[in-house]
């Protein structure tokens, strides 16, 4: 897992909200009919300040740049040995953005 320096600066830039901790999480798609549950998710990601996640949903994958990553227990299997990459996003507002595998490889 690689955080660039730019993500880097931007989550110390803000550390006046609290120390910033990155969570990657599954989050479905957002479907316009019926109450069908979707069969594919979409990997997201949070920066929450303060607050800790719920340890029976999350764990701590990488503190290795001091900015805590947690990662929803879920998706370790599917992460596991796929390069991700955590970049700044920017454009009218700057955020962060997560790649993962392949996607990693074609932004470079």
């Amino acid at each position: 897992m690689i955080i660039s320096q730019e993500a880097k600066q931007f989550l110390h830039h803000d550390q006046g909200k609290g120390d910033a901790k990155i969570v990657i999480h599954r989050d479905d798609p957002s479907i316009s009919c019926c109450n069908v549950q979707p069969s594919t998710f979409i990997i997201s990601l949070d920066v929450r300040y303060g607050e800790k996640p719920n340890e029976s949903f999350f764990t701590i994958c990488n503190n290795s740049y001091g900015i805590p990553v947690w990662i929803e227990i879920r998706l370790l299997s599917y992460l596991d040995n796929k390069p991700v990459l955590i970049s700044l996003k920017k454009g009218l507002f700057r955020r962060l953005k997560i790649e993962i595998g392949s996607e990693v490889l074609q932004s470079q």
